[in-house]
């Protein structure tokens, strides 16, 4: 989904649905898959494992501007959330340089699954998409691979959690994805300026440039570095996990590197293909 030009945080950039855990959230379960559940409600129309959505109910489209205007009423378009069908994938805390900053759990889901109480059922299309045009500007059902070829074709802005992501969720099978959720450490990227101002470093946990505090919390608050190119450049032979991307406009030419991580880092993170391959062959 793309966020409006308005949106005070990430404008125009393409993301996943998702927003804030409400108070009423914590009454309906475990309060992050609640609202990313009722966020994807309300941003989208649809409900994980009905077919029915906003676009194509009448019911569901006055609880869905119900549920916007008021989001403890989501139980009435939900009663029973099934949380259990959400994959918990990883989570990423904004870097220390925003002014907003945000601690996002990122959930994975069938779409295409209805639910009943004894069985799974699959249906081969696209749900119909009621979109919540107050958040977001556009939405469109893509492929992974074709949302990175998008992005890095400059078509679509996508931040950092979503192009790494995507990155990891192309490359594995589907029926193989719950082998791999990075759910034991999270992800604050501390951020690295050229100082040719030509790019931007988001160094990721394991990374030999990664500042390691006695308490993991300090992690979180590192400010802004400005390196030189030199200084920055992705060694083959040291313990790397970042991204490189460009600042104008921010978030283009992405790159990822993962490479020579030490034995911790490694059964924490998914060790999935960068451009790591293009230093190492």
């Amino acid at each position: 989904m793309k966020r409006g030009n308005t949106a005070k945080f990430m404008p125009n950039t393409t993301v996943f649905p998702g927003g804030m855990v409400a108070p009423s959230d914590v009454e309906l379960g475990s309060p992050t898959k609640i609202a990313a559940l009722r966020e994807l409600f309300e941003e989208t129309g649809m409900l994980l494992g009905r077919k029915e959505t906003a676009a194509t109910s009448r019911e569901l489209d006055a609880l869905q501007k119900r549920t916007k205007a008021k989001p403890s009423d989501f139980k009435l378009a939900c009663p029973s959330p099934p949380v259990e069908n959400l994959l918990e994938w990883s989570t990423w805390l904004t870097p220390f340089s925003h002014k907003q900053r945000y601690m996002t759990s990122f959930f994975i889901a069938l779409m295409d699954v209805l639910v009943s109480s004894t069985t799974y059922t699959t249906f081969a299309a696209e749900l119909p998409v009621q979109m919540c045009e107050m958040e977001m500007s556009h939405y469109s059902w893509m492929a992974p691979k074709n949302c990175l070829e998008q992005a890095n074709e400059g078509k679509i802005i996508l931040p950092l959690p979503q192009y790494y992501e995507l990155t990891r969720i192309s490359q594995v099978p589907i029926d193989k994805l719950h082998e791999y959720g990075n759910i034991s450490v999270v992800i604050c990227p501390q951020i690295v300026k050229w100082q040719d101002h030509s790019m931007m470093s988001s160094i990721l946990p394991g990374d030999y440039l990664y500042s390691v505090c006695h308490l993991d919390t300090n992690n979180y608050q590192q400010p802004v570095r400005s390196m030189t190119r030199a200084d920055v450049q992705v060694d083959p032979k040291k313990p790397t996990h970042r991204a490189e991307c460009s600042t104008q406009p921010l978030y283009s030419n992405c790159k990822l590197y993962m490479h020579n991580l030490s034995s911790k880092y490694l059964k924490s993170f998914h060790h999935f293909e960068t451009m790591s391959k293009n230093l190492l062959c």
